[in-house]
């Protein structure tokens, strides 16, 4: 006896919103998943969450560059990058768990980009 499987005929992905925006979050490939949530993603949590997460990483990277360009704080560079790393895992988690993600500063310009973005 041949059981039916069930197909998706929506055009939503297969995601849970919780899964889709910890994804924004992973190390390494997390601003890859988060360009991705946002063309593709209506949710709004989980677009908030891809905002955070590119801002995060984008922050992460101009500090470590800029420190790189100065000797004395060269040395400290791969602190800064250990750590962003780190805060990025501790969201991954959060976000799965669909706790609250937001930091100071980072979510208020959050904020500001998605809203101008919905005007």
């Amino acid at each position: 006896m041949a059981v039916k499987k069930e197909e998706n005929t929506t055009n939503n992905p297969t995601w849970s919103p919780n899964a889709a925006a910890a994804l924004g979050y992973a190390p390494f490939v997390g601003w890859l998943a988060a360009i991705a949530l946002l063309l593709v993603e209506k949710d709004k949590s989980v677009r908030w969450n891809a905002v955070q997460a590119l801002i995060f990483g984008l922050l992460i990277i101009v500090t470590t560059s800029i420190m790189k360009g100065i000797i004395v704080l060269n040395l400290l560079s791969p602190l800064v990058w250990i750590a962003g790393m780190v805060i990025q895992l501790v969201w991954v988690v959060k976000a799965y768990q669909k706790q609250d993600t937001r930091m100071p500063y980072l979510s208020e310009l959050t904020d500001r980009l998605l809203k101008k973005a919905y005007q």
